[in-house]
């Protein structure tokens, strides 16, 4: 097993509010926006404590050759719209996740999910113009039967042999995980069985299984399917816990885990970077916001031995300056070699850091 890489900072700047999310932008690729959020409190003459949330969303431009970042003005940022999603204004929504192509029955359909920390999932779409808040309409909400935190949602299309073993059905399935570190997947019944005059958008229901927090022994707060083919009818997941736990999961009923490593962190949020194919291996690169242990560039291989899989957890590289919870990294995409550049956050020291690594 190689060194696992320590590589330090290129540039280090600032910021005025602590940064709570973090990415590229697909369409201008030296650019990345910058969401922060802050929370004071002030007493009152009563000695009640007021809380008050504020944020903003920054965009930066990063210059791949010197490393330097500097505050964009050009291209802008212009809100489109606000759309309250949950009849509680005082209910936090916790994590957003937009619908992959092909999630929804028709093909004109986007949309997005979203968690709060009431327990509830709801699915947000339409079939028109998704600039047009108005014609954004609630196609879909799921409860829990416990109120507890939902940290994270993904939403994924999975491929599945059909009746006709030459023709490939398209499942959408449902991935949440709460602060209880139970995993609930949500499966709803397959585009190519849905009935076609039914207008509705989200399929039906198919099925669902909670796994109780049989496996993370802490809150799930990141959920990353795989581009592998499912294994008994079931999916392939890398999960971020609180507990610090990286682990290959096998999203069955009761879930399995097929490998785990420790990160040293809260693994808050998962990336996949790039995806390699080497005889009977395949390689998955992913980049692991660690909260209060940094960033980790991580690779997470599976080897087909026969009919079964082995799954192996590698840490290539820590980045560790960050003084408070790393809740935010992304990769620049213009790269064409095997090395990394690097952008990752820090919230309460407000710090944002460019660095590089290979893989």
């Amino acid at each position: 097993m190689a060194e696992i890489q320590q590589p330090k900072s290129a540039t280090t700047i600032f910021l005025d509010q602590p940064p709570s999310c973090l990415e590229f932008c697909p369409e201008i690729p030296d650019h990345f926006v910058v969401g922060t959020y802050l929370l004071s409190e002030t007493k009152t003459e009563d000695d009640e404590v007021q809380q008050t949330k504020t944020g903003s969303v920054q965009l930066w431009k990063l210059d791949p050759n010197t490393n330097n970042l500097v505050s964009a003005t050009q291209p802008g940022i212009h809100q489109i719209w606000t759309k309250q999603v949950h009849e509680d204004a005082s209910i936090p929504a916790l994590f957003l996740a937009w619908a992959p192509e092909n999630w929804f029955s028709h093909a004109d359909a986007d949309g997005f999910a979203v968690t709060f920390s009431d327990s509830r999932t709801a699915v947000f779409g339409t079939t028109k113009d998704i600039t047009d808040d108005s014609a954004i309409t609630k196609w879909g909400s799921f409860e829990a039967k416990q109120m507890i935190e939902v940290w994270f949602v993904a939403l994924a299309a999975m491929q599945v042999s059909g009746n006709d073993d030459s023709k490939m059905d398209t499942i959408p399935v449902m991935f949440t995980g709460n602060d209880f570190g139970s995993l609930h997947t949500r499966r709803f019944e397959s585009h190519d069985t849905k009935e076609q005059d039914d207008d509705e958008p989200l399929a039906n229901l198919l099925l669902e299984h909670d796994d109780r927090a049989r496996h993370h022994t802490a809150g799930v707060t990141s959920i990353l399917p795989l581009p592998v083919s499912l294994v008994d009818d079931a999916p392939i997941l890398l999960t971020g816990s609180y507990d610090e736990g990286l682990r290959v999961y096998h999203a069955t009923r009761r879930g399995e885990v097929l490998a785990e490593q420790g990160l040293g962190g809260g693994v808050w949020r998962l990336q996949l970077l790039d995806t390699k194919e080497s005889g009977s291996e395949r390689h998955f690169f992913v980049l692991a916001s660690c909260m209060h242990a940094g960033t980790r560039v991580v690779r997470v291989t599976q080897t087909q031995q026969d009919q079964t899989a082995e799954w192996e957890i590698e840490v290539l590289a820590e980045f560790t300056e960050h003084e408070s919870m790393n809740y935010a990294s992304d990769v620049w995409k213009g790269s064409t070699s095997s090395e990394l550049l690097c952008v990752s956050s820090s919230f309460y020291d407000r710090r944002v850091c460019v660095w590089r690594t290979n893989v």
